[in-house]
């Protein structure tokens, strides 16, 4: 691909009005203030959450972590998460056409890659179909996103089954922190048009209500023979958010209606034959609506619950789902005494889905299913030595319908010998949970089994689910020093081992089939192939990064992350197992030439890997990429 990829854009903000009233805890995290006004120091205190459920400082979370403000991500010329997300160190963002992309941390990349659980507010994008996410279904609009909050690593021992390598928490901004008019819109020559509008009010003086809105369409783009592709993307949405508080309770009401479309060219071959591509264009409809109330006792005590409604319609290549999900969880923090920090909660939620194949990819038996899965968990922090020795102890267990019980416990120690350093450990334990289309039976075709016939118009790999497919383990061992050497320099050293055992895999389960479809004299020729959970495999790296304030107005922000892979089970990767780069490197430089005048440089770069089809497997050239920007 080329050095530096062109895109000519204009945005316009107008009237974003900020609110009179005194800033929330909420308010004061880096999405409203530039992050390049702030000291070390403060970055070290900036408020997370999504590695215990819990406010704490970051200096003080025993996780690799990295928090993407509101401002990181104006800065650099982003126009998706996806995009986004690349400014995390460790974190690995492959982008297969202008409407398609695989986000993976430590490895097990791919289109569907299903070590990562990805949530908006709490609520998970994970789908429970197919595995992973489909990130160009949950286009989440970059105004309204007040933080990114990364953890590298297991985090299932507090957000249970998925949240494997790590998880990502998408938090959106308070409506008191949207008051005023805005409106964005983006023109240039691959993102053809945005348009992204917003408006909040005040209720009263401890309510307050933003309503926004957005539409975009992203052009194709071209093949690797310089004609046209297919490539497009349209998404179509609508939300609000509510946030009151009376007293020692607060609430949060919030939901979007979204619609998009993907479009795309099917193509497999094989060394023996040529087949042509096969256009067609994915489609993508989700609504929820999403409550969280919580209360603070006169104890110390806060109660908490959460609940969401959605309602979702997907139709891809391989087939289409209709899902309804309801998710209701409780949860408790209280403090004993001044050394012990207790979390605890649980959760129910129930789905009703139909999921249909479409010939002659799949073909599924008991289209239509309900599930139930129960949860609980709890997490303690206990300070063995006060300002110096902190231990965590964490599990979760997760029960669902009659698969066997995910027991995944973590425990993590943290080290401060002074304010400016701390060194932490972590062992875990995380599972992934069998998906419906993994499980799910797959209908005999009415075909006869044969050798590889002459001339044919398509060969299609058809994965048959398996009922007895169970759930895939990592045994995880993490270790990190986070360190301030003055008022400018801030560095973060993470290193991790990975075991997993009973990972999915597709292995070949007879003959190639003739099916009666496609054009006379040319039929169709199926690959059949079997999920099995047969492969083992072991993960190792080392992630760096490090944070320079050269001058006032001038930062630099560096990462690099080493990753190996090894299979125990099997000679090379699979297509379950997707290729990940083994050195990530990226630069970014941000410049004030003015009060009001920023140039930003970002400098990226990717060692070689390779995709892993079924047939054949297809190496990806080491890459650059360079983007610059002047506001």
């Amino acid at each position: 691909m080329p050095l530096i990829r062109t895109l000519l854009s204009l945005t316009l903000t107008l009237g974003a009005l900020p609110a009179m009233a005194a800033p929330t805890p909420a308010d004061t995290q880096p999405g409203g203030d530039d992050v390049f006004d702030m000291s070390l120091e403060q970055l070290m205190d900036v408020v997370v959450t999504s590695v215990s459920k819990r406010s704490q400082p970051l200096s003080a979370t025993a996780a690799a972590v990295h928090v993407i403000s509101a401002d990181d991500i104006r800065r650099s010329g982003a126009t998706n998460v996806p995009e986004a997300l690349r400014l995390a160190p460790g974190v690995n963002v492959a982008r297969f056409s202008n409407n398609r992309w695989s986000v993976s941390i430590r490895g097990f990349g791919g289109r569907y890659a299903n070590k990562l659980l990805v949530l908006q507010d709490g609520r998970s994008l994970y789908s429970q179909a197919y595995s992973g996410v489909f990130w160009e279904f949950n286009d989440i609009p970059l105004e309204i996103v007040e933080r990114i909050e990364i953890v590298r690593g297991p985090g299932a021992s507090i957000w249970g089954a998925n949240a494997v390598n790590g998880v990502i928490n998408i938090i959106t901004r308070n409506a008191r922190s949207a008051q005023g008019s805005q409106l964005a819109a983006t023109a240039g020559t691959e993102l053809h048009g945005s348009l992204f509008a917003s408006h909040g009010l005040a209720l009263s003086d401890d309510a307050h209500l933003e309503l926004h809105a957005k539409s975009q369409y992203v052009e194709p783009s071209t093949t690797l023979e310089d004609g046209p592709a297919r490539d497009f993307w349209r998404t179509r949405q609508a939300g609000f958010r509510l946030d009151a508080k009376a007293g020692g309770d607060s609430l949060r009401l919030q939901g979007a209606v979204r619609d998009s479309a993907a479009g795309d060219h099917f193509l497999q071959r094989t060394p023996l034959i040529d087949a042509p591509a096969h256009s067609y264009t994915s489609v993508g409809e989700n609504a929820y609506l999403l409550g969280r109330w919580e209360h603070l006792s006169g104890e110390g005590i806060t109660h908490s619950v959460q609940a969401y409604v959605e309602k979702s319609r997907l139709d891809i290549l391989a087939g289409s789902e209709r899902r309804s999900t309801f998710d209701i969880e409780y949860q408790q923090q209280r403090k004993f005494g001044a050394g012990v920090d207790l979390v605890w909660g649980g959760s129910w939620q129930h789905t009703r889905d139909e999921l249909r194949g479409r010939a002659p990819y799949v073909t599924i038996e008991n289209t239509r299913d309900r599930a139930e899965q129960f949860s609980l968990f709890a997490q303690g922090e206990f300070a063995l030595v006060p300002e110096r020795w902190t231990l965590t102890l964490g599990s979760r267990v997760d029960l669902k319908d009659d698969a066997k019980l995910a027991f995944q416990p973590n425990a993590r120690i943290l080290f401060t010998p002074d304010p400016a350093h701390s060194l932490w450990a972590s062992i875990a334990r995380a599972a992934r949970t069998a998906t419906r289309a993994e499980q799910a039976p797959v209908a005999t075709l009415p075909a006869r089994s044969t050798g590889l016939p002459g001339p044919v118009s398509h060969v299609v790999p058809v994965v048959y689910g398996n009922p007895d497919f169970g759930t895939e383990y990592v045994r995880a061992l993490d270790l990190g020093w986070r360190a301030n050497w003055s008022r400018t320099l801030g560095t973060e050293i993470a290193a991790y081992h990975y075991r997993y055992r009973d990972l999915r895999n597709a292995r070949v389960n007879g003959d190639y089939i003739l099916a009666p479809f496609g054009a006379p004299g040319f039929p169709y020729v199926i690959q059949p192939l079997l999920l099995d959970t047969s492969e083992r495999t072991r993960v190792t790296g080392i992630e760096f990064s490090a944070d320079w304030r050269a001058l006032p107005a001038w930062q630099l922000a560096a990462s690099f992350s080493l990753h190996r892979m090894s299979h125990s089970s099997m000679p090379r990767s699979s297509e379950f197992s997707e290729g990940t780069p083994e050195r990530i490197f990226s630069l970014r430089s941000a410049y004030d030439l003015a009060p009001n005048v920023q140039w930003d440089v970002w400098l990226r770069h990717s060692s070689a890997t390779s995709t892993y089809s079924f047939s054949p497997t297809r190496r990806i050239d080491p890459h650059w990429g360079l983007d610059m920007r002047l506001g």
